[in-house]
């Protein structure tokens, strides 16, 4: 996919006066904010996550993304090795190291829970999912038409 069509797709015309374009990619910034530093926040759709794994579209209708979920677990796991070190090095208050350490365990936890279930998704259903990303790639965005042959197909896989 040409980057044009890509574009295209993420700013059609009329954008900046299109509510749905705004709202949408506030919600999804938030979403994948919250998903980053504040990751038990959704313990329910990890729950959702383990219940669903076997089905793909479950799976890719997560809140937050899968690359939030990846975030946090980067972000989490290095806050836990600083804090360990902190903890060694600077002999910091077991108070804030417990509360600290209970911040990011769970956090860590969780995204390695919807990490490893997705990833395990992929690998055991990859025409489930090359079907899903099809879609997500081409399906045309905040209410506008489909226009080539790509749009709508993946409207009508959406449907």
């Amino acid at each position: 996919m040409r980057l044009r069509s890509r574009l295209r797709g993420e700013f059609p015309r009329g954008w900046c006066h299109s509510a749905q374009w705004w709202i949408t990619g506030i919600r999804d910034l938030t979403l994948n904010t919250t998903a980053a530093v504040a990751t038990v926040v959704f313990v329910g759709e990890a729950k959702r996550a383990l219940r669903h794994r076997d089905e793909p579209r479950t799976l890719a209708r997560l809140s937050g993304t899968f690359e939030g979920y990846v975030a946090s677990l980067l972000v989490n796991s290095g806050g836990l090795a600083v804090l360990v070190t902190m903890a060694i090095e600077e002999g910091l208050p077991v108070v804030l190291t417990a509360l600290l350490a209970g911040w990011y365990l769970p956090n860590i936890a969780i995204s390695a829970t919807v990490f490893v279930v997705v990833a395990r998704s992929r690998t055991r259903q990859p025409a489930a999912w090359a079907e899903l990303d099809f879609v997500d790639q081409h399906a045309p965005k905040y209410g506008r038409p489909p226009e080539t042959i790509e749009e709508y197909r993946a409207q009508q896989l959406r449907e």
